[in-house]
C-alpha cells in the first residue's frame, strides 16, 4: 500500500509538470463520463410519467367531480371508475353542495376541461382548453409560466408551449374565438403544463367559457370538477363516503399511500444485453484514445523510470508507478465528469422542458447508473495505462541514462488472435443480420477487437508499401512502425470511430431508400396531381388560396374542388367509410383532407377520383346515390357511414346512403363520392376540404408548384400543398450530422496522435537539421504522420463498418408497411425486402477528404524551423 501511495504522489507531481498533457488526458476520460452521466440523468432521472392519468393535483389535497346520478359508485385510488357514464341528463353538484360534502372549513376551486374548436386569423384549430384559476395556490406545480403573464380576467388565457405557433395564430397577443358562439379568448402568456392529465392547449381564466362548452359531467379528464384544499387529509374512508354520494375523488393522501408500481429502475437482463456492447465500444474508444498519451508520457519519464530501476526498483515497481497515472487520471476525470454531467442535466432541465413542451417530473438522479459510468471511466484510465506500464517495466536503464534510444521490443501484434476474432466477428455479424441491434453490436465489437489486435501488422504492411514514396511519407510510415506502441492505438481509435460512423451511415441511408412506413408518406393522389388540403380554413381563406392558385395556372385549367360534410354551423363532420363488409374503418383522421374518405363534389371530382370517365357512375351521382369505390361494403343497395363532429363527445347517427359500386384505378384517400344535394337532403352542409389540379387536365411543373406553395404559406399556415411526383430521399441531415461527428472524432484523434508523434520524433528532426534539411521538411513530415494515421484508420474503418451497417439495415421495421389501394383503403403488409444503400458521399468524406484535411492541418499548425541538435556534456 505504501508503494501505491508513493506512486500516486509521483504521478501527481508529473501531472502538474505536464499540464497540457494532463488536461488532454482528463478531457479524453472525463468527457465521455460527463456525457453518459448527462444522458442518464436527463433521460432517466425525471422518472416515469404517471400511468394513472387524472387532473393534476398541484398543491391541492384532492380533485373531485361527480353528479347526483352517480350515487354508490366504486373507484380505485386514482379515480378510475367503471360505474358513472357521462350523459346530458345528469345533474352536476353545485359549489355549495360540494363544500358541504367535503366538510366545513375546506376551500374549493372549480375547474373544467374539454376538447373544443376555435377560430384564429389563420383558420380553425382544435385542442384541449382548461378553465381554472392558475393564480390560485392550488394550481402551483401544474404549470410554469415562461412568457407573458397569467390570465387575470374572463376572456384571457395562456397557450401551452407545445402549441405555441405564431404562424397559426396561437401566440401571445392573438385572439381566439372558441366554440360555435365564438367567445373571444385573448392569449396573454405561454406556459408549460404537467403531463399528469391530458395536457391542455390553452388555460383560460374562470368564466371565460360557459359550462355548456365543456359538455356533460364525466369521470374522466375532460370534465368539470373542483380542487379541494382540505383542513385534514382525505382518507380512503372519506373517499368511500363521498363515492356513496356520487363523487369521484382523487386524494393526495390516498394516492401517496397506494402501493407503487413496478420500480422503473429495476434492471432487466435483456436491457443489460442490449446496453453492454455499446458501453464496451465506448470504453474501447476511450482506451484507444488515451493510450498514446500515456505512452508518450512514459517515454518522457524514461529517465525517471531508469533512476528507479538503478536504485533497486523492480519491474513490478515500475509498472505500479505507470499504472498510478491511469488510476490518478481515471479518478480525477471520472468523478468531476460524473458531477458535471449531473449538474448539466439539472441546469438543462428548463431547456429540455421547453424543447419537450411540457413539465418534466421531479429530477431523481439514477446514482447507481451514474456511479457505474464513473467506475467505467476509472477502468478506462487503468486499461489505457496498462500497455505503457508493461513497457515501463522493461526500461533499459543503461540505454536511457547514456542518452541512447532503447532497443525496441514492440512486436507486430498477435496476428493469429486478430485473424480469428475478425473472422468470428464477421461471421457473427452476417448471421445476426435482421436480428436485434444488440446482437449486431456485439458481433461488431468482436470484429473491432480483432482489428485492434491486427493494427500493428497493418501498420507494418503500410511501411513496406511506402518504400517508393517521397521522404516525408516514407519517414512517417517507418516512424509509425518503429513506434507501434504509440501509432497502433491512434490508428485503432480512428478506425473504431469510423466503423461506428460508417455503420450508422449505411443503416440510415438504407432506411431512407426504403419505402415509407406510414400512409401519409405514400402518394395521396395520382402521379402529377397538385393538391391543396386545408380542412381548417375558413371560406374567406379558401377564396384567397383559390385566387393565388389560379394566378399561377394557365387560363382555362380547371380547379377541382373536393368538399366534406359539415354541420349547419359550418363545423366539419368526419365520416368513416367502411374498409370492408365488417364495417370497420382505419382511415378516419389519417388523410390530409380529414374527410374520412367521403368526398362531396361534381362530375369533375368523380372523374379525378376514378381516373376515367364512367357514365354509369356519373348517372348514379346525378340520381343522388353514393359512388363507392369498394363494392364489397354495399349491403342491399346501401352503404352505412359513421359520422362524428369535429369537437364534441357525442357521435351522430349513422348515415345510410343508396350506393352504386365501381372500381377505381388511381391512388388517393377517396372511398366514396356524393353530390352536394345528397348532403343537404340529410341535413348536412359542406365545406371545402381540398383543391386539386387533375394531371389529366394539366401537369403542374415543379417551379409552378413551388410558387404556389410559397403563396399559400404566405396566406395561412394551416394548408398543405403537395405535388405528387417521386422525390429522391433527402440525405442532407445524414451528411451533416455524421460529417460533423466524423470531423470532430477523426481530426481530433489524428491531431492528438500527430502532436505526440512529432514530439517523440524530435531527435530525428534534430539529425535532419544537422545534415542540412530544408525547413519545410518538418511540415511535410508532420503532414505525412497525420496522413498515415488518418488514412489507415479511415480505410480500414470504412471497410469494417460495411458489415454491421448492412446487417442493421436488414433489421425489419417493427411496424408493418402501409399502402393505399385504389379504393382508398389502407392495407397493412409486411415490410419489403430491405434496400441496401451505401452513403458514398460519407465514404468519400471519411476516406479522402478527412485524411487530406488532417495532413493539411498538421502541416499548417507546425513550425517550419527544424530544432537544432542539443549538445550533450561529455
Amino acid at each position: 500500500m505504501k508503494g501505491v501511495r508513493a506512486a500516486l504522489r509521483i504521478s501527481r507531481r508529473n501531472a502538474r509538470r505536464s499540464k497540457w498533457r494532463s488536461a488532454l488526458i482528463l478531457a479524453m476520460i472525463g468527457l465521455p463520463v460527463a456525457l453518459a452521466s448527462f444522458v442518464l440523468s436527463a433521460l432517466f432521472g425525471p422518472g416515469p410519467l404517471p400511468d394513472h392519468g387524472h387532473y393534476p393535483l398541484g398543491q391541492a389535497d384532492a380533485v373531485v367531480t361527480g353528479a347526483h346520478e352517480w350515487a354508490g359508485l366504486t373507484q380505485d385510488a386514482w379515480g378510475n371508475s367503471g360505474s358513472p357514464q357521462p350523459g346530458r341528463d345528469q345533474t352536476p353538484f353545485t359549489p355549495a353542495e360540494i363544500a358541504a360534502l367535503v366538510g366545513p372549513g375546506n376551500r374549493i376551486v372549480p375547474f373544467a376541461q374539454a376538447y373544443v374548436r376555435y377560430l384564429t386569423p389563420q383558420g380553425y384549430g382544435s385542442g384541449e382548453i382548461r378553465q381554472v384559476d392558475l393564480d390560485d395556490p392550488m394550481s402551483r406545480g401544474t404549470f410554469r409560466l415562461i412568457e407573458g403573464r397569467l390570465p387575470a380576467a374572463p376572456g384571457e388565457a395562456v397557450v401551452s408551449a407545445a402549441r405555441l405557433d405564431p404562424a397559426e395564430g396561437a401566440a401571445p397577443g392573438a385572439t381566439l374565438y372558441v366554440g360555435e358562439e365564438r367567445r373571444p379568448l385573448r392569449i396573454v402568456g405561454v406556459a408549460l403544463f404537467d403531463l399528469a392529465g391530458i395536457e391542455p392547449a390553452f388555460a383560460a381564466f374562470p368564466g371565460s367559457l360557459p359550462d355548456a362548452a365543456f359538455g356533460p359531467v364525466g369521470p374522466g379528464l375532460r370534465s368539470r370538477g373542483w380542487l379541494v384544499d382540505s383542513t385534514h387529509p382525505l382518507t380512503w374512508a372519506d373517499v368511500r363516503r363521498l363515492n356513496a354520494r356520487g363523487l369521484v375523488v382523487v386524494s393526495r393522501a390516498v394516492v401517496d399511500a397506494a402501493p407503487p408500481d413496478e420500480a422503473p429502475s429495476r434492471v432487466r437482463v435483456s436491457s443489460i444485453a442490449q446496453t453492454a456492447p455499446w458501453v464496451a465500444i465506448m470504453l474501447l474508444e476511450v482506451v484507444l484514445l488515451a493510450g498514446p498519451a500515456f505512452a508518450v508520457g512514459r517515454l518522457r519519464r524514461a529517465r525517471e523510470f531508469a533512476l528507479v530501476a538503478v536504485q533497486g526498483g523492480s519491474p513490478a515497481h515500475l509498472r505500479t508507478i505507470a499504472l498510478a497515472d491511469g488510476l490518478l487520471f481515471g479518478v480525477a476525470a471520472s468523478v468531476p465528469g460524473a458531477a458535471l454531467g449531473v449538474g448539466a442535466a439539472w441546469l438543462a432541465r428548463p431547456l429540455l422542458e421547453r424543447r419537450a413542451g411540457y413539465l418534466l417530473p421531479p429530477l431523481a438522479v439514477p446514482w447507481a447508473a451514474v456511479a457505474t459510468a464513473a467506475a467505467l471511466g476509472v477502468v478506462a484510465g487503468l486499461l489505457a495505462a496498462l500497455a505503457p506500464a508493461v513497457s515501463a517495466s522493461r526500461t533499459d536503464p543503461v540505454a536511457v541514462l547514456s542518452g541512447r534510444r532503447e532497443r525496441g521490443r514492440e512486436r507486430a501484434g498477435r496476428p493469429l488472435l486478430g485473424i480469428v476474432l475478425v473472422v468470428a466477428g464477421t461471421a457473427a455479424t452476417i448471421a445476426s443480420a435482421g436480428h436485434e441491434l444488440g446482437l449486431i453490436a456485439t458481433s461488431a465489437l468482436v470484429t473491432q477487437l480483432g482489428l485492434v489486435a491486427l493494427t500493428p501488422v497493418l501498420v507494418a504492411a503500410v511501411a513496406r508499401l511506402a518504400a517508393r514514396l517521397p521522404l516525408p511519407l516514407r519517414f512517417a510510415a517507418r516512424d509509425a512502425v518503429r513506434n507501434r506502441g504509440r501509432t497502433a492505438p491512434a490508428v485503432a481509435a480512428v478506425m473504431t470511430a469510423v466503423v461506428a460512423l460508417t455503420a450508422v451511415g449505411v443503416t440510415w441511408q438504407s432506411r431512407l431508400a426504403q419505402r415509407p412506413a406510414y400512409a401519409q408518406d405514400y402518394p395521396q393522389a395520382p402521379a402529377g396531381a397538385l393538391w391543396i388540403a386545408g380542412p381548417d380554413l375558413t371560406p374567406g381563406l379558401w377564396d384567397r388560396v383559390r385566387s393565388a392558385v389560379r394566378e399561377e395556372l394557365p387560363a382555362g385549367v380547371p380547379l377541382v374542388e373536393a368538399r366534406m360534410l359539415a354541420t349547419s354551423a359550418g363545423a366539419p363532420v368526419y365520416a368513416s367509410v367502411p374498409d370492408d363488409a365488417s364495417g370497420t374503418s382505419r382511415v378516419e383522421l389519417s388523410d390530409a383532407s380529414r374527410s374520412g374518405g367521403l368526398l362531396v363534389g361534381n362530375d369533375d371530382l368523380l372523374r379525378y377520383v376514378l381516373r376515367r370517365d364512367d357514365p354509369r357512375a356519373a348517372a348514379a351521382l346525378h340520381e343522388g346515390k353514393a359512388v363507392v369505390l369498394n363494392p364489397a361494403v354495399i349491403r342491399q343497395g346501401q352503404v352505412s357511414i359513421n359520422v362524428s363532429p369535429a369537437a364534441g363527445p357525442d357521435d351522430l347517427a349513422p348515415l345510410p346512403l343508396p350506393a352504386v359500386g365501381t372500381q377505381a384505378t388511381g391512388e388517393g384517400w377517396a372511398r366514396a363520392v356524393i353530390a352536394p344535394e345528397v348532403a343537404a337532403k340529410h341535413g348536412y352542409g359542406t365545406m371545402t376540404a381540398m383543391l386539386v389540379v387533375d394531371p389529366a387536365d394539366f401537369r403542374v411543373p415543379r417551379a409552378t408548384a413551388d410558387r404556389i406553395t410559397a403563396k399559400v404559406e404566405g396566406i395561412t399556415g394551416k394548408a398543405t400543398v403537395r405535388l405528387e411526383v417521386p422525390e429522391p430521399p433527402d440525405d442532407t441531415l445524414l451528411l451533416v450530422v455524421l460529417g460533423i461527428a466524423a470531423a470532430v472524432l477523426v481530426l481530433g484523434m489524428t491531431f492528438v496522435a500527430t502532436m505526440l508523434a512529432a514530439a517523440e520524433a524530435r531527435p530525428d528532426l534534430e539529425t535532419m537539421s544537422a545534415v542540412g534539411a530544408a525547413p519545410r521538411v518538418k511540415r511535410a513530415i508532420v503532414a505525412g504522420q497525420a496522413l498515415v494515421i488518418a488514412l489507415l484508420g479511415s480505410v480500414v474503418g470504412v471497410l469494417a463498418g460495411f458489415a454491421p451497417g448492412i446487417a442493421a439495415a436488414r433489421y425489419p421495421d417493427p411496424h408493418p408497411a402501409v399502402f393505399l389501394r385504389a379504393d382508398g383503403v389502407t392495407t397493412m403488409v409486411p415490410a419489403d425486402t430491405p434496400v441496401i444503400a451505401i452513403p458514398w458521399a460519407l465514404v468519400g468524406l471519411l476516406v479522402v477528404a478527412l485524411p487530406l484535411l488532417a495532413a493539411l492541418g498538421g502541416a499548417a499548425f507546425t513550425r517550419s524551423r527544424l530544432p537544432l541538435p542539443r549538445r550533450r556534456a561529455t
